[in-house]
């Protein structure tokens, strides 16, 4: 995963890689989002097999990044701290790039 605060050029065995542009969440990446104490609890249902997960959660905040590396035959789950967040971002191996903003925005 590489991600850039501006705009970048990166390179694969000298193929120039087009950055992924994230899509909304559809019916069958649907988030769901739930505050428990003082964190955010997400989850996907998504199957999480070798040919098709979830690779990774990322929460994007005011001041950085955290990131929850999703793992086959685990569960599509995460918990993200609330304070500053903007929006959620989730990888899918088959259908790419999804983005959700933070509930309440």
């Amino acid at each position: 995963m590489i991600f850039a605060t501006g705009e970048a050029v990166i390179s694969c065995c000298g193929i120039s890689l087009p950055p992924l542009e994230a899509e909304e969440t559809d019916a069958l990446h649907d988030v769901k989002i739930e505050t428990v104490e003082d964190e955010y609890y997400v989850s996907v249902d998504h199957e999480m097999t070798k040919d098709h997960s979830l690779s990774f959660f990322a929460a994007v905040y005011d001041d950085g990044i955290q990131i929850a590396k999703l793992y086959q035959e685990g569960n599509a789950e995460a918990r993200f701290k609330i304070s500053g967040l903007r929006k959620f971002y989730f990888y899918c191996n088959r259908h790419g790039l999804f983005q959700k903003i933070r509930p309440g925005r």
